[in-house]
């Protein structure tokens, strides 16, 4: 009996053993219908080694931990399997991990709209799970009722002025519970020929209308934005964030690297990263950058929340 238990729990302990204090999906889609993928796991202390599957194709795969080098490979049939290990013993605490990748399988162009759709399936319990969609620049969603144009509908939108997102934050996810996420929506010059159909004055005028009502939810829903993009971040990305907050959103990258204590290179990195992800905006100045944050400052009220 005593031996049947333990071979039991061979079998068993990868999904039993394997918790996540956060998983989070961020999604970005491009005019090509590329997506760009971030997923961010946050495990539990001690984690040797982890696999993350997917229900398709991907490409130009990047794996990064905050703490020890990782090691990973693919494998590919009906589904990818991204198989990661963990070069070095894993210290008593929780441990960042964030794999990146670009795919062209989850978007289905139909006459007059796009359909995103993505499939999850938890293979661990998790505190949290957070899930961001953004649309291409300009794009709206279907229906008038913005609910109506995603899946699961307990859903939230906001924008950034520059892209619709929407987004899903849930806590306590059990292992085993199949999770799907579906966004329709249109691109600018889409939408204009299928509802005005001709005319360049009429195209100029939606464009118009559209730019005005994008500047009134990006002044209005901004620091909504800063409190969706900030789980997103990791610790050292999030103490350069903090830095500029305290600079009034604006500082010489040289104050960065003092203030942090890291390395130059290391602060490099990170500016870049976070660039890319139009978090911040980057100056040549000389023989240094100055660096901008390009999300509202948030109040001291604010502070208090976080």
């Amino acid at each position: 009996m005593i031996l049947f238990i333990l071979a039991l729990n061979c079998f068993i302990w990868p999904t039993n053993a394997l918790n996540l204090n956060y998983y989070g999906i961020e999604s970005r889609i491009q005019d090509d219908l590329t997506v760009s993928n971030i997923i961010t796991l946050t495990f539990e202390p001690k984690i040797q080694d982890f696999e993350y599957s997917l229900k398709y194709n991907i490409l130009k795969l990047k794996v990064e931990s905050d703490n020890s080098p990782v090691e990973c490979e693919t494998k590919a049939a009906d589904t990818t399997i991204i198989s990661c290990k963990f070069l070095t013993p894993r210290p008593s605490e929780e441990t960042n991990v964030k794999i990146s990748f670009e795919t062209t399988d989850i978007i289905k162009n139909s006459n007059d709209y796009f359909e995103f759709s993505n499939f999850v399936s938890m293979d661990a319990d998790t505190k949290r799970f957070f899930n961001i969609i953004y649309l291409p620049q300009a794009a709206s969603l279907t229906t008038e009722v913005s609910n109506e144009s995603f899946s699961p509908r307990n859903g939230k939108t906001l924008s950034d002025g520059r892209h619709i997102m929407v987004y899903w934050d849930r806590e306590n996810v059990e292992t085993g519970e199949d999770l799907y996420f579906s966004v329709t929506y249109r691109t600018v010059s889409n939408n204009m020929v299928s509802i005005y159909g001709v005319g360049a004055m009429v195209l100029i005028a939606v464009i118009i209308i559209a730019s005005l009502g994008m500047y009134y939810v990006r002044s209005v829903r901004r620091q909504d934005s800063v409190k969706v993009v900030m789980p997103l971040l990791k610790h050292d990305e999030k103490t350069v964030v903090d830095i500029l907050r305290k600079n009034d959103d604006s500082v010489n990258q040289k104050v960065i690297v003092r203030e942090s204590d890291f390395s130059k290179a290391k602060v490099s990195r990170i500016i870049a990263d976070l660039k890319e992800r139009e978090v911040v905006d980057v100056e040549s100045m000389g023989r240094t950058n100055k660096i901008t944050l390009k999300i509202k400052k948030w109040t001291k009220e604010d502070n208090k929340k976080q």
